[in-house]
């Protein structure tokens, strides 16, 4: 999640959306939602949840989860970021147009 996101918010988000796949196993068996880390431009989640023990059932449950708590960040306006770069360079760079550039523009 972006830096400035909720994080209580987040995790609500995200539970109900892996509460809501037909491929999790509910009752006795807990979806876990754990901040884990500052990643470069996020704070990332680790989610847990039970489902089939067949490689496919694992497969269609991850694909399913996963596209359920996209669209269900998406709906609630909380942004999954990407990795911002920022570049430093000992001197300064010359920046000058091309003539090609100049003729495209």
């Amino acid at each position: 999640m972006a830096y400035d996101v909720d994080l209580n918010e987040a995790r609500t988000v995200i539970s109900k959306a892996v509460e809501s796949c037909e491929t999790v196993e509910q009752g006795d068996h807990p979806i876990h939602i754990f901040a884990q880390e500052f990643g470069d431009s996020s704070i990332n989640f680790e989610v847990t949840w039970w489902t089939g023990s067949a490689p496919l059932e694992q497969r269609r449950s991850r694909d399913e989860v996963v596209t359920a708590v996209k669209r269900a960040l998406d709906d609630a306006g909380l942004e999954i970021p990407f990795p911002y770069r920022t570049l430093t360079f000992k001197e300064p760079l010359p920046l000058s147009r091309s003539e090609d550039d100049e003729a495209e523009g």
